[in-house]
């Protein structure tokens, strides 16, 4: 999410962070999968990347892109959050509604 410009607003960066997050999640699940079936042990040779490896090094890509969500939350103003929730329809399901809706219920914020 480095190369995205700042005039973009919290709605639209939330959805990129939420997005990244979600493929990042998919592509190490993948991963996951392809790396244990595809290191298995040759006698002598050392040992296979395992599946906790994997699944190790999912969880911090994941969570690297979970923390840039936090800090976009944590940064908004109240208008932001509430503006952004607007923009969003607050659709049950939506990734990034849910998110705003969290974090105004997290304030205390009334809608």
């Amino acid at each position: 999410m480095e190369n995205v410009a700042p005039s973009l607003d919290l709605f639209t960066l939330l959805d990129i962070a939420l997005q990244e997050r979600n493929e990042a999640a998919d592509a190490f699940d993948v991963f996951k999968q392809d790396a244990v079936m595809a290191h298995a042990p040759v006698p002598g040779i050392g040992t296979a990347i395992t599946s906790d490896d994997a699944a190790e090094a999912a969880a911090q890509e994941v969570d690297g892109f979970s923390a840039q969500v936090r800090v976009l939350l944590e940064g908004a103003s109240d208008e932001e959050l509430t503006n952004a929730y607007q923009q969003s329809g607050g659709e049950v399901g939506h990734p990034v509604a849910e998110a705003l809706l969290g974090e105004i219920k997290r304030r205390g914020l009334g809608l």
